[in-house]
């Protein structure tokens, strides 16, 4: 996403008394206390710091990590660890991926500790959510899902890609078969250097078995993490909190659906006809260069020996190819730009130009093409829904404006000002972002009082 997705708290949550705050050092004492809770923060594009602690939403200490905690307490449950996940931040499918796969490493490693968890995602953050759980075995240990603002990509393999991926399935029928065909008969021959022939056709036969199943595991890849995540979590046990004033998803939403015609047809037929006179000449220059010495032979022949008469001014005829070249490249072109070429030139130049627009919107650099955005995990057939339809929440109004101009102001004349002031634009566009609803989730404290009911809905049972 284009959008800075920060929150700037600047008051804190008392917390009531027995409930420790946890952002100073949160994995002390673990082999202690091995059954500690984890509550899983995943941030969005453009929200990534190195620190733990911090006042971003997803870092220990943050307003809303404060909020949650009292909650959560109020709950009983009362000694939470926030672990962040740290990926890049990059609007980058690639490295969406990475960050899916760090998150499915924590998840793992929770899972073998015994540590009951939960995830929070916001924004993009919730992609990365989804690929990680797809990726990881179900575990009894892991609770709820929420996820705030984020939308969620519909994901196909690109051509490229595709093609890689049929001929490691073919490489993999084809070559393991005949691989171990040739071991058995080794061994059941007798010969004596059964080291090397295990060694040499075993190892055919497993890089040849791992070509198959890569290759299937990329054509497969939507159904097989439809399968892994349905195994590994509940009927409703992902929340998805979502506004449709939610500028962030609602533009992205929109690139997916529309289909703009970037290249008329009528500009298409300009562009092939001009092109047809560049066409002729290059035809002309190749008949010429490929003939050239079948013609021009005869008239060396005959100026060589004194000879220009009839019969070299007849020889010279062939320049009249010249024009007739030309003339039926040029017609061609121009009758084939008129008589459905510019229609397709214009339908290819669109198509390419649209995929770079939305590659560019959606950080599609990764090897899946990144076809449509829903408001819901696409690798779920059911999950549990909140939308906010109220007009105002989180403080997301006139006034909320007002405020970050007056907050940005504020920084600019004090505390700011050693910083870079407003010639510091991470600064200026934090201020301005806190008054988008993209950013405004994890202000609401009524939206705070709905995650807590949903992860102790779902927490593991081990866990309580």
């Amino acid at each position: 996403m284009s959008n800075t997705e920060r929150g700037a708290p600047t008051s804190e949550t008392a917390l009531p008394q027995g409930v420790e705050h946890t952002a100073s050092s949160p994995r002390e004492g673990n082999a202690g206390r091995g059954a500690r809770a984890v509550v899983i923060t995943v941030h969005g594009t453009n929200d990534a710091d190195a620190a733990d602690d911090g006042r971003r939403w997803w870092q220990q200490g943050s307003e809303f990590t404060r909020m949650l905690q009292v909650r959560l307490a109020a709950h009983g449950l009362s000694d939470v660890e926030f672990r962040p996940v740290h990926w890049s931040g990059a609007n980058s499918d690639h490295d969406r991926l990475q960050g899916a796969a760090l998150l499915s490493k924590t998840l793992r490693t929770l899972a073998r500790e015994g540590r009951p968890h939960a995830v929070i995602a916001h924004s993009h953050g919730g992609n990365v959510t989804q690929e990680a759980l797809a990726r990881t075995p179900a575990s009894p240990q892991r609770g709820g899902v929420v996820s705030f603002g984020t939308p969620f990509f519909v994901r196909q393999l690109k051509t490229v890609p595709f093609l890689i991926a049929l001929f490691q399935i073919l490489l993999g029928l084809v070559i393991t078969p005949i691989a171990i065909w040739y071991i058995v008969e080794f061994l059941s021959a007798g010969t004596s250097k059964w080291i090397e022939t295990l060694s040499f056709f075993g190892g055919l036969a497993v890089v040849s078995a791992w070509s198959l199943w890569s290759g299937l595991r990329k054509i497969l890849h939507r159904r097989l993490a439809e399968r892994r995540l349905g195994n590994a979590l509940g009927g409703e046990q992902w929340l998805v909190m979502y506004s449709p004033r939610d500028e962030a998803m609602r533009l992205l939403e929109s690139a997916a659906l529309i289909s703009p015609q970037y290249v008329k047809t009528a500009a298409a037929v300009r562009s092939l006809t001009a092109f047809a006179s560049l066409a002729g000449v290059l035809a002309t220059i190749g008949t010429f260069t490929v003939f050239g010495n079948y013609f021009l032979k005869p008239v060396i022949t005959k100026v060589k020996a004194g000879q220009f008469g009839l019969g070299t001014a007849a020889d010279l005829t062939f320049l009249l190819l010249v024009p007739v070249v030309y003339g039926v490249v040029f017609l061609a072109v121009a009758a084939l730009a008129r008589f459905g070429g510019g229609w397709l030139y214009a339908k290819m130049l669109t198509s390419a130009i649209h995929g770079g627009v939305l590659g560019a919107a959606f950080g599609g650099d990764g090897p899946f093409k990144l076809k449509r955005v829903m408001p819901h995990p696409t690798y779920l057939t059911s999950w549990k829904e909140h939308r906010i339809d109220a007009i105002k929440f989180g403080g997301v109004d006139d006034a909320a404006v007002f405020d970050a101009a007056r907050k940005l102001y504020d920084g600019i004349v004090s505390a700011d000002r050693e910083a870079g002031g407003i010639g510091d634009p991470d600064v200026m566009w934090k201020r301005l972002s806190d008054a988008l609803y993209h950013n405004a989730y994890m202000r609401d404290e009524e939206i705070a009082d709905l995650v807590a009911a949903h992860l102790m809905a779902h927490w593991p049972q081990a866990g309580r």
